[in-house]
């Protein structure tokens, strides 16, 4: 009888019935870093592009459909949210490497004076993080409080959220493009709309999935209470962070 070396249990068959892992692992080597890389992409595709693609065109489906434990074909919402989060950041490096600062994409005053736009782009994931409660809470107020708990509201502002800011990296592509063909930048400022109009779309079409009075109302209050929320946090709450964090050190 094997032993299990990830976690010491006895293994009866191919797979430890304690943790789950394999009862012969095969020596590191290329083979394996191949194996793993095209399981790796092979995830992202599966998963993650196509979590992204039906969250902008389908998005009242992939959240109550992972709610309700339909997972298999979705990104977590946590990694989805992060890797989004991520991408944007390494665009936005790259494209002020490539072009310069606020050259293809004027970002700057974008979160109050250039030091807290600095600070809150490269911190962009613990700024989202302050709205992220918010907007579950008024998504559980408005929408869900008969149906889902908080927590289970927290993972549709983090899908929601995740996919602002896939179209906010798609805007800075876009930034690029026009910077390409005019040689002027795009301010960041003109991607809010974008992320209103997107907000009005992912309530208006998931909230057409419950039995609820007054729809319109709800879908109104959702989108102005979020967006609203963000835009105050960005033009008051980051500077005021900034200040205290950067101040402090």
């Amino acid at each position: 009888m094997e032993i299990c070396k990830n976690c010491g249990a006895h293994i009866s068959g191919l797979y430890c019935s304690h943790c789950g892992q394999k009862a012969i692992t095969e020596r590191i080597g290329f083979k394996f870093l191949r194996h793993e890389a095209v399981h790796f992409f092979s995830h992202i595709e599966k998963g993650f592009l196509y979590t992204s693609v039906q969250m902008v065109i389908n998005p009242g489906r992939v959240v109550t459909d992972f709610i309700k434990g339909k997972r298999k074909n979705y990104q977590s919402p946590v990694s989805y949210f992060l890797v989004w989060i991520t991408i944007y950041l390494l665009l936005l490096y790259f494209v002020e490497k490539i072009f310069g600062e606020n050259v293809a994409i004027d970002y700057k005053d974008y979160f109050g004076p250039s030091t807290t736009t600095k600070f809150a782009i490269s911190h962009l994931s613990i700024v989202l993080l302050v709205v992220l409660p918010f907007q579950a809470l008024y998504f559980y107020w408005l929408v869900a409080r008969k149906n889902y708990n908080y927590f289970e509201s927290f993972v549709v502002a983090m899908y929601f959220l995740g996919t602002v800011i896939l179209l906010q990296s798609l805007f800075a592509l876009l930034a690029v493009v026009v910077h390409f063909i005019t040689g002027s930048s795009v301010a960041l400022i003109y991607s809010d709309p974008l992320k209103l109009l997107y907000l009005i779309w992912a309530i208006a079409d998931t909230i057409k999935l419950f039995s609820l009075k007054n729809k319109f109302i709800r879908v109104v209050a959702f989108a102005v209470l979020a967006f609203g929320t963000f835009t105050v946090w960005r033009l008051y709450g980051v500077p005021a962070m900034t200040d205290w964090i950067v101040g402090g050190s």
